[in-house]
């Protein structure tokens, strides 16, 4: 009888650290929060790993562009368009590619921007390293840049991207 009172104890005491720690989930993004400093710091980490796992885990850009990018979107990838459409059309097409891998996904926030540092590989097509970087108002996203590079397996360094 302890014992299961102990398991029972754990359990609402597991149950409560994590309400307590775990940020609350974002419904919507925010473009004019009422918050600031740190805790408009701890909401955008927050929304840029939720971004994350929508867009690169789940694959479904059309759900992470309506969830964290509201309006205008500024698009810097020499290759593509600015705009939340032409980026959700887009990104789509790529994302949902058969045999597409993303691995080593890593996502933070901070000074009013998320990151996103990752490898994407296509086998026979490509293997390279990403880094995203979306720029915040409040916590949505309205500005995108990002870095490809490719992975030979020749690389120096072996402690090369990650």
């Amino acid at each position: 009888m302890l014992f299961l009172c102990l398991v029972s104890l754990l359990a609402a005491t597991s149950s409560l650290a994590s309400i307590l720690t775990d940020p609350e989930p974002i419904k919507q993004c925010n473009l004019r929060p009422s918050i600031r400093g740190v805790t408009l710091q701890e909401k955008q980490d927050a929304a840029v790993k939720d971004f994350a796992q929508i867009f690169l885990v789940e694959k479904d850009p059309k759900k992470a562009w309506d969830k964290y990018v509201p309006g205008e979107y500024i698009e810097h990838n020499p290759n593509g368009l600015s705009g939340r459409e032409n980026a959700i059309t887009f990104l789509t097409g790529f994302i949902q590619t058969p045999g597409l891998t993303i691995t080593n996904l890593t996502a933070y926030a901070g000074g009013g921007f998320g990151h996103l540092h990752f490898r994407e590989t296509l086998p026979g097509e490509f293997d390279r390293v990403i880094i995203d970087r979306l720029r915040f108002v409040g916590t949505c996203f309205v500005e995108h840049w990002d870095v490809a590079q490719d992975v030979t397996g020749d690389e120096t360094n072996p402690l090369a991207w990650f």
